[in-house]
Parts: structure tokens; sequence; C-alpha cells
């Protein structure tokens, strides 16, 4: 079979799946308005959490190994991340959580481990915080 019959046979495969790509359905002008829904919930492998001003998605962070990440999660706090490879498939964060006092002196912090894998979305109660990320190593 030559490479065009290939190319042939492939394209016409995929043409195949185009209906079930992402659609849109069509949206009517006479539907009614929905209630208000309560409160989003970001859901974990652990338990369900509502959505407050207390939680702080941190997204895709990228994270070199062994060297430390600073994040400011608002004007009193911040989060120092260090990251560590334990193996190829396990992550070891460390993660400082500093308090700053309304005058701008340290207040204390919270310092709690985290084993997770590289890549999966995960979340950790820090204190009264709630912080979600997804931890992304890069190459030094």
């Amino acid at each position: 079979m030559g490479a065009s019959h290939i190319a042939a046979i492939a394209i016409i495969s995929l043409s195949g799946l185009w209906p079930f790509s992402c659609s849109k359905a069509p949206t009517s002008t006479t539907e009614k308005p929905h209630a208000p829904s309560p409160s989003p919930v970001v859901a974990t492998t652990n338990r369900v959490v509502a959505v407050s001003a207390n939680t702080k998605n941190l997204g895709e962070l990228s994270l070199t190994n062994r060297h430390e990440t600073c994040v400011r999660l608002d004007a009193s706090k911040s989060c120092l991340i260090t990251p560590k490879l334990l193996d190829r498939d396990n992550l070891q964060l460390t993660m400082v959580l500093q308090f700053k006092s309304t005058d701008g002196k340290p207040a204390g912090f919270i310092v709690p481990q985290v084993v997770t894998r590289p890549g999966q979305p995960f979340e950790v109660a820090v204190g009264d915080i709630d912080i979600t990320l997804t931890p992304e190593i890069v190459q030094e």
C-alpha cells in the first residue's frame, strides 16, 4: 500500500470523527432564566470544598527541583514552595505559608509537606486557606 493510500485512509477515518468533535448546542431564545446556583464547588480526591475567599487556585505552577518558588497569596500572606523529586512519579512539596501582621511584620508561618505527582492537580489546607495547584517540574 502506497503513502497516498495510507493518507487517504487516515483522512477518511478522521473525517468520521468530526461529528463527535466539540459542538455547541443551539440556544433557544425562549428559555427561562435559571435560578442562581449555589457557590461553586471544587472536587478533590479526598473531599469536596466550597470555594470561598480563603481558597487560592494557583493553577499550573512551573517548579524546578530543589529550587524555592515564592507565590504571593494576598497582601499579608505568601507561600514559599520547595519541590523535591522523590522518584520519577512522586514529588514532595514543602510549603511554607508566611503571615504578616497589619504593620507588615512577620506574624507566623505554617509548614506542611505534601507528596503528590507532577502534573496532577491537588488541594491542601494550610491553616485557614485551601491552596489548589498543579505542580509541573521543569528541567534545570
